[in-house]
């Protein structure tokens, strides 16, 4: 399974669930942080106040707490609290309120459904004097009418524009990361189908990207220099024998007409097919690297998959015949793709031709071709030995000959497996139970 940070959304989403939990729990530790203080200080303000109206554990004075009362009520400076003194049935002996419900004693929270007039939200600190005789004290926690209501307010749209904008920001952050992988991974498949010139655009700013792009397109550069020194040495080497090659497999040839070779003919002939399987082997190196050389697809048009598969088996059916083997087609629908047909024709030929070379007689060999929802596929199919798993692998090397004594040089199926990877695809060797399957995917 794979870990939820690896992939850039993944990282988004874990990037904007944190941004939005540390940003929603700073804002509401702000508001009730705040609200909390207020509520703090104006309990420190009553307490006090009710410690100047009745001293805790002092004698009370029922004419001179009034007086107290009255004196207070009119003080600018204390003008703001809400007192009220009542005896053991409720009634009001002196204060400046009314409460419609009977308070708790000590500190509780008062609130618009208490009917004061001009409080929207408040404390108050309700203290038994004895003999039955209550005092409380009220005050605002509000400076002005509905400012918890406005504090809600600014704490939503500054916190919510803060997370907009950091989401705004993220967003586009993500899009021009999303932009620049996409780019690399565009010059990578570039690369893969064989257009080693690609590389990935600079935007010219000396940034982190453009120097990374720059890294990248060196490290291109210098794989595509060694490429095509290896692809050179390929090509000298097999230019180079080759000539000197012919020339040895003529005079090999000529000398094998003169009557004095008689004693020796048959080495010279076999030396000649040796000669020619050696031409032939050098003429397909050249052939691969030709193919892989392509960076272009000039020569792609639309074609009829089912079309080429019949006409290769038309080609094939004399030889088939020969060899003694069965040759179906299995073209059932009409399969349109865009390609090079001489490839793909001189492609299919070489699969049908080396499963005739590998199989036995009377062996059934199917040509197939099917449309899936993302690719056009080619199957060549046989009932023979087939290749064991272990050895699929060795099989699509250059040279890769599982046995020595059937002949050939070893590049038919690199050959194809070219072919496939200029047009995008796939080749893939499978088990057909018995016998080999080839199977070439090539996508839309």
């Amino acid at each position: 399974m794979k870990a939820p940070f690896q992939s850039l959304r993944g990282l988004t989403i874990a990037f904007l669930a944190l941004f939005l939990t540390v940003t929603v729990a700073a804002g509401l530790g702000s508001y009730f942080g705040t609200l909390r203080m207020i509520v703090a200080l104006v309990d420190e303000r009553i307490r006090a106040e009710a410690d100047v109206l009745a001293p805790p554990g002092a004698r009370i004075d029922l004419r001179a707490l009034t007086q107290r009362m009255e004196t207070m009520a009119r003080q600018r400076d204390t003008g703001d609290l809400g007192l009220l003194l009542s005896d053991a049935r409720g009634r009001r002996i002196a204060g400046n309120a009314r409460f419609r419900r009977e308070l708790p004693l000590g500190f509780s929270s008062l609130s618009g459904r208490d009917a004061i007039e001009g409080l929207s939200a408040g404390r108050v600190l309700v203290r038994d004097l004895g003999g039955g005789l209550r005092l409380a004290i009220f005050a605002e926690t509000e400076p002005i009418d509905h400012y918890f209501a406005v504090r809600r307010q600014i704490h939503l749209f500054g916190f919510g524009a803060i997370i907009v904008v950091a989401l705004a920001g993220l967003l586009l952050f993500r899009r021009l990361v999303a932009r620049r992988i996409d780019e690399m991974c565009g010059t990578a498949g570039s690369i893969a189908a064989g257009d080693l010139a690609r590389r990935v655009p600079l935007n010219g700013d000396g940034g982190a990207f453009d120097r990374q792009a720059a890294a990248f397109n060196a490290m291109l550069d210098r794989i595509g220099t060694l490429v095509a020194e290896i692809r050179n040495v390929t090509n000298d080497i097999s230019h180079e024998l080759r000539t000197p090659l012919a020339r040895l497999r003529n005079e090999l040839a000529a000398i094998e007409d003169r009557t004095d070779a008689e004693p020796v003919a048959f080495a010279l002939h076999a030396a000649t097919a040796q000669a020619d399987a050696l031409l032939e082997m050098f003429s397909a190196l050249l052939r691969i690297a030709s193919i892989e050389s392509r960076a272009s697809r000039e020569a792609f048009a639309p074609l009829r998959l089912d079309q080429l598969a019949g006409d290769v088996a038309a080609l094939v059916e004399p030889y088939a015949a020969e060899t003694a083997h069965r040759l179906d087609l299995r073209a059932p629908a009409t399969v349109e793709h865009v390609g090079d047909r001489a490839l793909l024709m001189q492609m299919l030929l070489n699969l049908v031709e080396n499963a005739i070379r590998h199989t036995p007689p009377r062996s059934r060999i199917t040509i197939g071709v099917e449309a899936r929802i993302d690719a056009s596929v080619l199957i060549v199919e046989d009932d023979g030995p087939g290749i064991p798993a272990d050895a699929r692998a060795l099989a699509l090397r250059r040279f890769g000959r599982l046995d020595t004594d059937e002949g050939g040089h070893g590049l038919g199926l690199p050959l194809a497996q070219s072919i496939a990877r200029l047009h995008g695809g796939t080749l893939v060797l499978e088990d057909a139970g018995p016998g080999l399957r080839v199977v070439v995917a090539l996508p839309r």
